[in-house]
């Protein structure tokens, strides 16, 4: 027979490493994203789907990602292009910014400042974003400047 204590550190253990994972959410994979359907928060905004014909883009393949610090992030698919992930300044005039790729990886930034990345399959939990940048969701890491810090 074991100890009490023993017994009460095991338990103590399993339930620390069961709430430990169920507070962490999983990245999405791309298909998984992609396959939800659009949501009336998903859908760009007019001033940018205006472009998005001359831009390639599947405009309902669009998905909101995240919102943060005044920043809205979307993933979209580019029929030429692979991946597109889109930034918008919800600070008027709504400027925007918008980076492709082929692969599931994406870098930009922006010109209030604003750096993304995104990685489809997900950033590595256990390897905290870098100091300034923020991970709103397990696919998208974002650094939004102070405003004072703005240019």
């Amino acid at each position: 027979m074991k100890p009490r204590s023993s017994m009460l550190g095991m338990t103590l253990l399993v339930a620390f490493t069961v709430a430990t994972c169920a507070e962490a959410e999983p990245a999405q994979s791309q298909d998984d994203i992609y396959q939800q359907e659009q949501a009336p928060a998903d859908v760009l905004p007019s001033h940018i789907a205006n472009g998005a014909e001359v831009q390639n883009w599947d405009e309902e393949s669009s998905r909101l990602l995240a919102s943060h610090d005044g920043h809205q992030f979307f993933l979209l698919r580019s029929t030429t292009e692979g991946n597109c992930l889109v930034s918008v300044d919800q600070t008027p005039p709504q400027t925007w910014v918008a980076a492709c790729s082929p692969s599931g990886r994406i870098g930009m930034s922006g010109p209030a400042g604003v750096r993304a990345e995104l990685d489809l399959e997900g950033f590595d939990e256990d390897v905290p974003p870098l100091e300034g940048w923020s991970r709103p969701v397990p696919e998208l890491q974002v650094l939004v400047p102070r405003s004072a810090d703005r240019p």
